[in-house]
């Protein structure tokens, strides 16, 4: 559910849902990592990113539409900072970055043979 966020924000209703279901998918491979001492999946654990709270609230709704188009000075300042890019954008590419790692590990974990 987690990986398919990215693309369908439907597929999770809430933002206290997200965080259960990737806080529980994050320990189940931390215990995998240790269990069998998988360097190269605790790699690819290690740059899947951090998400707040106040992100998968700001993605859902957008994505959802149902924010208001932030304007005027907050934005052109967001925007700065975000090298010319809009919170949505930022988000995005973090929660595709997520959707990535977590098809990829289970990819991995499926695929004995991999």
């Amino acid at each position: 559910m987690v990986a398919d966020f990215a693309q369908n924000t439907h597929s999770i209703n809430t933002v206290s849902e997200f965080s259960l279901i990737h806080e529980r998918n994050m320990k189940m491979l931390h215990d995998y990592v240790l269990h069998h001492n998988d360097n190269f999946i605790k790699e690819l654990l290690l740059t899947i990113p951090e998400v707040r709270s106040s992100e998968i609230k700001e993605f859902i709704e957008h994505d959802r539409g149902m924010s208001t188009n932030k304007k005027g000075i907050f934005l052109l300042v967001t925007m700065f900072f975000n090298s010319g890019k809009e919170v949505y954008e930022i988000l995005k590419e973090k929660f595709d970055l997520i959707a990535n790692r977590n098809k990829t590990i289970i990819m991995i974990l499926n695929n004995s043979s991999f």
